[in-house]
């Protein structure tokens, strides 16, 4: 299965690298060796964010993170996870999530792959899909969480 994983993960590497964005490799705090994701800096956003691809693997999944620039502070954490999760009742394709040990605040999506026979253009198209959709979800929340809770 791991190995499944590192293919789905190479894939989207070539796609990324093919549409010349820059990237870097994410791997386990245990194994600097084992690859668990791929994390690039999108051109052409409205709002600073950084996007993590990673792979689920019961069943196959790519999930995508929009992560924020802004980090909530620490007093504020628990009124900021009660906000987020009002917000996620109205989201249909994602959620979002607040990291409790660094208050940065992201947007989680993901697309069941698994079974899918998707040639490269198909694929490249899909993680388009699925980046417009996060990152426009993000930017659309993007101004209550700077105004709100500034870092």
């Amino acid at each position: 299965m791991e190995n499944q994983k590192e293919n789905l993960l190479e894939r989207v590497s070539n796609v990324l690298r093919k549409r010349g964005e820059e990237t870097e490799w994410i791997a386990s705090s245990s194994d600097i060796t084992q690859r668990t994701g791929i994390a690039f800096v999108p051109c052409g956003t409205f709002t600073p964010v950084s996007l993590l691809y990673t792979v689920n693997e019961k069943p196959e999944t790519l999930v995508i993170d929009v992560l924020f620039a802004t980090k909530v502070p620490e007093a504020r954490r628990v009124e900021v996870s009660i906000i987020l999760s009002q917000l996620n009742a109205d989201q249909t394709a994602g959620a979002f999530q607040l990291d409790a040990h660094s208050g940065y605040v992201y947007y989680r999506q993901s697309f069941v792959t698994e079974g899918l026979e998707l040639n490269d253009q198909q694929f490249a198209q899909l993680m388009r899909n699925i980046e417009a959709v996060a990152v426009e979800t993000a930017e659309s929340y993007a101004h209550l969480m700077e105004n709100e809770y500034p870092k």
